[in-house]
């Protein structure tokens, strides 16, 4: 059960780092409207995504008593870790297009 929360944290943390490199991209543009308005949806459903095989792992977990391998456990584990790595790619990718942006400023 430690390892699910674990994840849930990561995941927590890498879409608020996902979200702090759009809203950094975002302001050199002028458009009107905040970025949670034209984003906010996707970003909800980013969460949702990586949040549901942990929630019936969670479920899983606590309601079935048996002692062999919990497959399913292992699965959403796998899966949402994968899913955090896919995250984190993008993250960084978005972070160093900001950062490329700042130093074609200087």
């Amino acid at each position: 059960m430690f390892y699910i929360f674990i994840t849930w944290l990561v995941l927590i943390l890498l879409l608020i780092i996902l979200v702090q490199g759009v809203q950094k991209n975002s302001k050199d543009r002028d458009r009107g409207g905040s970025v949670f308005k034209r984003w906010g949806g996707w970003f909800i459903g980013l969460f949702v995504v990586g949040s549901v095989p942990l929630g019936y792992a969670l479920y899983t977990e606590l309601r079935g008593g048996y002692i062999g391998a919990n497959i399913g456990l292992g699965l959403a584990l796998f899966f949402t870790w994968g899913y955090c790595a896919i995250l984190l790619c993008v993250a960084l990718v978005i972070w160093g297009r900001y950062g490329y942006k700042q130093y074609r400023k200087k």
